[in-house]
């Protein structure tokens, strides 16, 4: 339980269900999962504890293994999409979602449209309100931010991690997505890294500032293992001259993944400095070596390399861990 709390949070208590009943409204057999009577708390913590014991009773009787996961992210092309649960019974992956007022009605018909993208596409809902048909949906999908990271201090890892690799699909990267969306924050954070710097700490609860705060980039490169969405681990990578990083693991990392974290991110950066640059934020002292010199250099020889010819099936900042 304390588990679950930790990750749940405190949060605001769920307001009652406007039907007085005493018992969910599931799908749960049109899944092959029987009827599942969950009583109705009203929190969404409390219910989504029930969830879970009740379908692990199920994967028991059925003999097969139960896993789950809490408030999981899935990132998909539109941005973030959070589901209060997920499981899997055996070889099958449910999302759950719980309703109890017709905003999460609205935000349910929309997720409906958006499940079958997810590792989890078996939508299992909990209402304590009825289906109602007819109902314009209500995004569900929000903009993936810094803040939908976590700092994972006692996570170590092991395998290729790297901010571009190259693919039968995306061979050059100066013809990528991901050259286009770093090459884009290069430009609009120079001068303003210190204050980016201290804004990714303190995103991704590297540190715990409330306020934004300048933070000088350290000479030698600092890494950190971000859980991330999708159950990913991501290393932060930062130095006064190669700047903010992000790198991602190659065996296990799409490149469709790694370009949405990427734009995800500059999006979430260049919104946090537009408005230090308009109220004229006096900017970093110029340092050498420095991010965007060496992004802008790095990128101009890997350029003249991909269109020789000279290199094929290789990696932008690689770093490989291995576990001791």
């Amino acid at each position: 339980m304390g588990f679950l709390d930790k990750l749940f949070g405190s949060g605001k208590k769920a307001k009652k269900p406007q039907e007085k009943q005493n018992f969910f409204i599931t799908n749960s057999e049109d899944h092959g999962l029987g009827s599942i009577d969950l009583a109705i708390s009203g929190k969404v913590r409390v219910d989504c504890i029930l969830a879970i014991a009740a379908l692990e009773k199920i994967a028991k009787s059925k003999n097969q293994e139960f896993s789950f996961n809490v408030m999981y992210t899935s990132l998909l092309e539109e941005g973030a999409l959070t589901v209060p649960v997920v499981c899997t019974i055996g070889e099958e992956k449910y999302s759950l979602y719980f309703i109890y007022q017709e905003e999460e009605l609205l935000k349910y018909k929309d997720l409906v449209n958006h499940i079958d993208q997810t590792a989890y596409p078996n939508l299992i809902y909990f209402s304590s309100i009825p289906i109602y048909d007819g109902y314009k949906p209500k995004p569900i999908i929000e903009p993936f931010q810094l803040a939908d990271l976590r700092y994972d201090a006692d996570s170590q890892l092991s395998g290729k991690f790297a901010m571009w690799w190259s693919t039968d699909e995306d061979p050059h990267f100066h013809k990528s997505a991901t050259y286009d969306y770093l090459s884009k924050l290069h430009e609009v954070i120079r001068g303003y890294e210190s204050y980016m710097t201290g804004y990714v700490l303190r995103q991704t609860r590297v540190i715990k500032e409330v306020e934004l705060q300048r933070m000088r980039l350290p000479k030698n490169h600092v890494t950190y293992i971000i859980d991330a969405p999708e159950e990913k681990k991501v290393v932060l990578d930062i130095s006064q001259e190669k700047g903010i990083r992000f790198l991602f693991d190659i065996d296990h990392t799409s490149p469709q993944y790694r370009d949405r974290f990427i734009r995800g991110a500059v999006v979430d950066l260049i919104a946090t400095i537009v408005p230090l640059r308009q109220n004229n934020f006096p900017a970093d002292d110029p340092t050498d070596p420095n991010s965007y010199d060496w992004f802008h250099f790095m990128s101009s020889v890997i350029k003249q390399k991909e269109e020789a010819d000279e290199i094929s099936g290789h990696q932008i900042g690689l770093i490989n861990f291995d576990p001791a």
